[in-house]
């Protein structure tokens, strides 16, 4: 387990099956997902939507990794379909893990979309390919490391050094007290929506903590 000086708590140290049984897996897709079954069968709590369901739900980070397909999902929603979608999630939901699951080309008009996934996949990828990915991204979503450095890359264009927001950060989480992040924010940073984004990532940091 992670122990830091400054904190009275430590990080959870769970197994990868511990991990694959806690963690919540979403594929959007409104064409059929090969692997379903196969993940279910291998412990993972998954779901398969057609389409945008509920985009609340989406919003409030419920999932932990959420496999995004570009075309036919979200159309009443965004005309960019699901390009709309994981931009508006990557400024409701920073900690949203999102895999860029597709069969379109990697031709122009798609690469902001596989730009700012945190991983692509083909959906012509095996099932081995599917589940590696799956697996290091849940590893990254139950670490430590993964929301300190969300927070630290929202912070970056605000501050000429990181480490004290990181400090700061990792006692936040592990005590589950963020009143002097909080203070340290507000005189050192001025966007508003940074201090909103940083305090939601803590505070699912904080859940995952208190496991």
């Amino acid at each position: 387990m992670v122990k830091w000086p400054f904190a009275r708590k430590r990080w959870p140290d769970l197994s990868m099956n511990e991990i694959r049984k806690r963690a919540r897996v979403l594929v959007i897709d409104d064409m059929e997902f090969a692997y379903l079954g196969l993940f279910k069968k291998d412990g993972y709590t998954i779901e398969k939507w057609d389409d945008v369901n509920d985009l609340t739900k989406l919003e409030s980070g419920y999932f932990d990794i959420l496999l995004l397909d570009i075309q036919g999902v979200g159309k009443d929603l965004s005309q960019e379909q699901g390009l709309g979608i994981l931009k508006h999630l990557r400024k409701t939901c920073p900690t949203q893990i999102i895999i860029a699951y597709s069969n379109a080309d990697f031709s122009l008009k798609y690469q902001s979309f596989f730009r700012m996934a945190d991983e692509t996949l083909s959906k012509s990828d095996d099932y081995v390919q599917f589940k590696r990915t799956v697996d290091r991204f849940l590893a990254d979503r139950f670490s430590l490391g993964f929301y300190i450095e969300r927070i630290a890359k929202i912070a970056s264009p605000y501050l000429s050094d990181t480490d004290r927001i990181k400090e700061l950060s990792t006692a936040a989480i592990l005590n589950g007290k963020d009143t002097k992040l909080i203070s340290y924010i507000k005189g050192n940073i001025e966007s508003k929506d940074a201090l909103s984004m940083i305090l939601q990532i803590v505070q699912v940091a904080i859940g995952i903590a208190a496991l």
